[in-house]
């Protein structure tokens, strides 16, 4: 019998295991958290339940916006929360590896977050969250980030908005001035994207400074995803360029992937902006990074929208420790401590090395980290991680950690 590591110990045996593979967790038998099913068919409960109450009158389309979580994923943790029979809140944690230039930062990404109507307010939404974050300090987690516009709850879970990325405003007149400077040959020819081209479209993501590392192939399960519009340009030696808008309900006026040749991914940016209604504006999602892409379109007078990245929150110290310790220069011996005076909230974070010690409030942490929607405070928090990581570090600060459309939940 093997016991999981949490704030309420939970016990597994191999009689909690089905003959699919499925795992479930005993708790106490009234209200519980549950990590993963007991059962296919308790699977397919808890998605019709969840789907009804994300996407009333469609059977089936939460998971067939969501592939990577939904199709055998077993990186993807389903964590419900039951009452009896019924399930009443629930998230998944996909457990996933950023690939930094040639480092690692191991991240939990938590969605789906959803409390059924008729439980809402007792704090199911907080406990579930809660054991998501067990689970990942468990899993030996550094990073958790989720998306949500749900401030007050999540900052009481010791989240932090920090990160940041730019959309830049996509109309015709200003994608084509760009392209007068730069339009490629006429031999390059823009179509929609084939079952054939998703190979490419993988080896053409492959060149990013950051992304999250997918196992090959898995990507192609995303072209299946109701409302995506995935256009590639051709050229002499194949496609040399890609641009995706809209993935089911969301990002619907938004190009969230694109990549290769910059000047033949303008051009697919265009055939979406004619294939979307007219005289209509997209946005195109844009990492932190420098790329040729925005700049030729902020040259032709492109507008940006700068948002924070993400909600975050350290989950294991000595694990994000590690990571960082990795990717920055000149650490030794890093140690990360966080300190709390509520249950779930962090108030400050130490950190220290064989230099020294810094300690810092865990919002000023991450835009320190990851850059801030505030560009012009991010060079003097940097600064104030001196003392414990030093100037050579600092220097590669901030990491420009960053999520594409296809990997956003």
């Amino acid at each position: 019998m093997a016991t999981i590591r949490s704030s309420t110990p939970l016990v597994v045996s191999e009689t909690d295991r089905d003959q699919a593979g499925w795992l479930a967790l005993n708790a106490s038998p009234e209200t519980r958290p549950r990590v993963g099913f007991a059962s296919i068919e308790e699977r397919r409960l808890v998605l019709d339940w969840l789907n009804d109450g994300l996407r009333d009158g469609r059977p089936g389309r939460l998971a067939s916006e969501y592939p990577l979580l939904f199709e055998g994923n077993a990186s993807a943790i389903p964590m419900t929360l039951w009452a009896g029979r019924s399930p009443i809140a629930f998230c998944t944690l996909w457990v996933v590896p950023f690939r930094i230039g040639v480092h690692r930062l191991r991240t939990g990404m938590i969605s789906l977050v959803y409390t059924d109507p008729a439980h809402r307010g007792r704090g199911h939404a907080s406990r579930i969250v809660r054991a998501a974050i067990d689970r990942a300090t468990a899993l030996d987690l550094g990073l958790l980030l989720l998306w949500s516009d749900l401030d007050a709850l999540y900052a009481s879970l010791g989240f932090t908005e920090a990160g940041h990325e730019s959309l830049l405003v996509l109309d015709l007149p200003t994608v084509r001035r760009a392209l007068e400077r730069e339009r490629p040959d006429g031999a390059v020819r823009v179509e929609q994207a084939t079952p054939a081209d998703w190979p490419e479209i993988e080896r053409l993501r492959g060149h990013r400074t950051c992304q999250l590392e997918l196992d090959p192939g898995e990507l192609a399960r995303a072209r299946s995803i109701p409302d995506l519009d995935v256009r590639v340009a051709r050229g002499r030696e194949g496609v040399l360029a890609f641009a995706m808008r809209g993935r089911g309900d969301d990002l619907a006026e938004v190009v969230h992937e694109w990549g290769g040749d910059a000047d033949a991914a303008l051009l697919c940016c265009e055939s979406l902006l004619i294939a979307s209604e007219p005289g209509n504006e997209l946005f195109l999602m844009t990492p932190p990074d420098h790329d040729t892409l925005s700049w030729m379109l902020r040259r032709a007078g492109a507008r940006r929208v700068r948002k924070s990245l993400a909600w975050m929150r350290i989950a294991s110290p000595a694990a994000f420790a590690r990571d960082l310790s990795s990717m920055l220069p000149g650490l030794s011996g890093l140690a990360i401590e966080i300190g709390s005076g509520d249950p779930g909230a962090i108030d400050a974070v130490r950190l220290r090395s064989a230099r020294g010690e810094s300690s810092i409030e865990p919002v000023r942490l991450f835009e320190a980290l990851f850059g801030s929607a505030r560009p012009e405070s991010t060079e003097a928090l940097v600064r104030a991680l001196e003392p414990a990581l030093g100037p050579a570090a600092c220097d590669h600060l901030p990491i420009p950690l960053f999520v594409w459309g296809l990997e956003s939940i």
